[in-house]
């Protein structure tokens, strides 16, 4: 832009200023002399709209029992079917929907316990294993099924479907366990 065109356009815009009240003059100028710079800029690049692209609605996974659960199932004579009377599955993700039927705090207690390790290898990688805790707390808070006299004595009087109760995060159900386990699924599925 020249000085000779800036100069003229000021003195334009003074011109037009003094055709009105000498309050109103000053800022007349102003902002015709902004609206003129800004009209001469360059206008900065807008950049295009990008639209981002709206991620495919991916449906869940259909579940597929582990081939360990399956192996034990079909070793003990277990309908597959079962499963889904004790879990709503749906792609990764468990929950417990079955209810005892077992009166008997002893017998609640230990379905808890087989039920739990079932549903721990149900998981992807999962083991037939359980947490001591967690069984405590589901026999205690769901299923009204905790002896505070006899728990842990109930776990070692049936020590030998377990292996490994001195970890009490991980213990797993030994190979005595597992038709106790099949049992527990047919007793508690119906």
């Amino acid at each position: 832009m020249a000085n000779e065109e800036l100069e003229s356009k000021i003195k334009e815009f003074i011109d037009v200023a003094e055709k009105f009240p000498e309050t109103y003059r000053e800022k007349i100028f102003e902002v015709l002399l902004i609206n003129y710079l800004r009209g001469i800029q360059a206008p900065k690049e807008v950049p295009e709209k990008v639209e981002t692209p709206i991620p495919p609605v991916i449906p869940p996974q259909k579940f597929v029992i582990p081939i360990g659960v399956r192996a034990v199932l079909q070793q003990y004579n277990v309908a597959e079917e079962n499963i889904q009377k004790l879990f709503l599955v749906e792609g990764t993700e468990i929950q417990r929907i079955y209810k005892l039927t077992t009166t008997k705090k002893a017998v609640a207690q230990m379905q808890v316990a087989l039920l739990t390790a079932l549903e721990n290898a149900l998981r992807p990688g999962g083991k037939f294993e359980f947490s001591i805790e967690v069984v405590k707390n589901r026999c205690k808070d769901d299923y009204g099924a905790y002896d505070v006299a006899n728990f842990k004595a109930n776990f070692n009087k049936n020590a030998k479907l377990f292996k490994g109760l001195d970890d009490e995060e991980h213990v797993e159900l030994s190979t005595d366990g597992k038709p106790e386990l099949a049992e527990a699924i047919l007793a508690v599925a119906g």
